[in-house]
């Protein structure tokens, strides 16, 4: 499990106030492989670079999505949707988070 402290407070859609995440990245299945490309769409207005053609590591939306489907493992009362009120901030160093604790270990 990976606790990260979140750099701006995030209020769930059911009113919860979260300062920090915790991440359960050794219970992610190919099941959540699809959320985390929910996530990535969700996130992306489609005009990105195809990476995915290269590798999928590369693509930091992908990466954002897998992030937060281990949020959502680790962290009780959490949704799919809520990561849409992150900070940008927080969205990019979860993104980091995923390449360098999860992605290439």
């Amino acid at each position: 499990m990976v606790e990260y402290k979140l750099q701006r407070e995030l209020t769930t859609i059911s009113g919860q106030t979260l300062t920090e995440l915790h991440l359960d990245f050794d219970s992610l299945s190919m099941a959540d492989l699809k959320t985390a490309q929910r996530i990535a769409g969700m996130v992306s207005d489609g005009s990105n670079i195809d990476v995915m053609s290269t590798s999928p590591r590369l693509d930091s939306n992908l990466r954002i999505g897998i992030a937060w489907a281990a949020a959502i493992k680790g962290t009780k009362g959490i949704q799919v949707n809520d990561v849409l009120t992150l900070s940008l901030k927080d969205a990019v160093c979860l993104s980091e988070l995923a390449l360098s604790d999860y992605l290439f270990l």
